[in-house]
């Protein structure tokens, strides 16, 4: 894994620009599949033994205008915040890669900080190993099969968080990965921290011993609710269909302390219906 690391560093000030027709095609895909995104980030001046921290600071030493971006971020609720250690971009033969990487701060320099921040940085680190090998297969595959070694189109991954809430209570944050090929496939990891109690919540904590009976009944009376609003939208039913939500659902919370309960693609409907979201009212 060092080796992407160490590449990502290398090309983070300047993106080549390839000459090929299908690999300039493909950086405008990445480049128009992510969103406008406001500067995000800030000196840290905590010490600490984090990799990704020393990364943060390695690049405000070199890049003048990435420091001056990342000086202006708000603290969240004034006590909490999350901050892009890290971006960068790799533009391969195989792949393109856009990561944009979180670390959380809390007021205290916690055990929950630090496992939070180890967390992000190790799964990362394993899912851009993981699509390195596999778009590496891929164009092997395609080449091996007749296809030209020239006109492969590579693998776009793109790794990127959004916040959802944040004030005096609750700091909730979500980190995606999203690969495309000859579709987007996207996993989704939430976090999801009370800052009074200074650790991560669980459905349960958010919504009592009633959890799985209250975030079920959500989520049927969303799906009713859609198919009744939108004669497009279809879900699966009977044995197919929504059943429960499971022990460890993913969720995170919205600016109105409300969990919204999170679904894969292709988990509870067909694919053009894409990742589903319910909010679950707190009692």
């Amino acid at each position: 894994m060092d080796n992407v690391w160490e590449r990502a560093r290398a090309r983070y000030a300047q993106t080549p620009v390839p000459e090929e027709l299908s690999f300039a095609v493909a950086s405008a895909i990445r480049t128009g599949s992510r969103r406008r995104r406001a500067s995000c980030g800030l000196r840290r001046g905590l010490t600490g033994g984090l990799a990704a921290c020393a990364c943060f600071v390695l690049l405000v030493n070199a890049n003048p205008t990435f420091a001056r971006a990342v000086s202006d971020v708000p603290v969240l609720g004034g006590l909490a915040r999350v901050f892009t250690v890290s971006e960068y971009t790799i533009d391969e033969r195989e792949q393109l890669i856009d990561v944009r990487m979180p670390a959380l701060e809390l007021p205290e320099s916690t055990d929950l900080e630090q496992r939070i921040n180890t967390e992000i940085r190790t799964r990362i680190e394993q899912v851009l190993q993981e699509a390195e090998n596999r778009a590496r297969s891929v164009r092997d595959a395609y080449v091996e099969t007749g296809g030209d070694a020239a006109e492969f189109i590579p693998v776009i991954i793109d790794v990127d968080y959004e916040i959802k809430c944040q004030n005096d209570q609750y700091l909730s944050f979500i980190l995606t990965e999203t690969e495309t090929r000859a579709s987007a496939y996207t996993e989704v990891y939430t976090y999801n921290i009370d800052l009074e109690a200074g650790r991560e919540l669980t459905l349960r904590d958010m919504l009592g011993p009633d959890y799985v009976e209250l975030a079920n009944a959500a989520v049927r009376e969303g799906i009713a609710a859609r198919e009744a609003a939108d004669p497009d939208a279809t879900f699966f039913h009977d044995e197919a269909g929504f059943t429960s939500i499971d022990e460890d659902q993913a969720f995170y919370i919205n600016e109105a302390g409300n969990p919204v309960v999170l679904f894969e693609k292709y988990e509870l409907a067909p694919g053009y219906m894409g990742q589903l979201e319910f909010e679950v009212p707190v009692p």
